[in-house]
């Protein structure tokens, strides 16, 4: 199976460095979020995508109709590939990094989750998505996620998955 996975368009809480991991807060994509997501439906145009994932937040869903346009794939929602929970809803990402830098990946506050929580929940969908009977799938979701896919096929430690950036509208393909 080829799986593309794509992070979503800019958005207006990417212009702010903001956290977001609240799919009731009104978080889409800018023009130029609008304008990367076409540009991934074009790299993608000549794939054969039977299905998308996409997460819970808004963001991934506006990337991913865009993107469909060229494939008129069913689109599935799974809470698994959801942005990390921070606990730092509409705050500073920077302030987030600062207070989670003495323990990266295992700090966890205001009942937010550690970076290995999120790892989990993305390994549990990676392990069903693998499973599934489709030759061509696109994924679409966020920075962190790509970080966690990228490190779970490369067998990369957290190190190394956290030092690996995705921008947006980036692409990475793998095959599961």
């Amino acid at each position: 199976m080829k799986i593309y996975f794509a992070r979503h368009g800019q958005t207006n809480y990417n212009l702010k460095n903001l956290c977001n991991d609240d799919i009731s807060k009104d978080v889409h994509l800018t023009e130029l979020g609008k304008k990367q997501a076409q540009d991934v439906g074009e790299k993608l145009k000549n794939e054969k995508i039977e299905v998308i994932f996409v997460s819970e937040l808004r963001r991934t869903r506006q990337t991913a109709e865009i993107i469909n346009k060229c494939h008129n794939a069913p689109i599935r929602a799974d809470s698994r590939i959801n942005d990390r929970k921070t606990g730092f809803e509409g705050k500073s990402y920077f302030d987030f990094l600062k207070v989670i830098e003495s323990d990266l990946f295992n700090m966890k506050i205001n009942n937010g989750e550690s970076f290995q929580d999120e790892k989990k929940r993305v390994h549990s969908f990676l392990n069903d998505l693998v499973k599934l009977n489709y030759d061509c799938v696109l994924v679409v979701a966020h920075e962190e996620t790509l970080k966690i896919v990228n490190g779970h096929f490369n067998k990369l430690s957290d190190d190394e998955m956290w030092a690996r950036s995705f921008k947006n509208g980036e692409i990475l393909k793998v095959e599961g």
